[in-house]
């Protein structure tokens, strides 16, 4: 799922000559991928993060990821930021 159309991508990589960052919806494959067509300089996973505390790891291993609980995203306590568990 690509939430910034593909044209609007392209212009943007045409047009802007320092290191570009996409972020949205990527997984591992996705995000090799568009490195190594250049398309971006850098990926970055946000909410990932927050159901992954070893995102990391579970990238090397490919390991499937958590997806977050969208209920308790942007609430004032820890439920949902800090209880995720680890796979790894």
């Amino acid at each position: 799922m690509d939430l910034v159309p593909a044209d609007l991508r392209a212009t943007v990589r045409a047009n802007f000559k320092g290191a570009l960052i996409w972020c949205g919806a990527y997984d591992l494959e996705r995000a090799n991928q568009d490195l190594q067509d250049g398309k971006a300089d850098l990926i970055a996973f946000g909410k990932p993060f927050i159901s992954n505390p070893d995102l990391i790891e579970r990238l090397k291993q490919n390991v499937a990821l958590a997806q977050p609980d969208f209920n308790t995203l942007y609430t004032p306590d820890e439920k949902g930021y800090t209880d995720y568990p680890a796979a790894v």
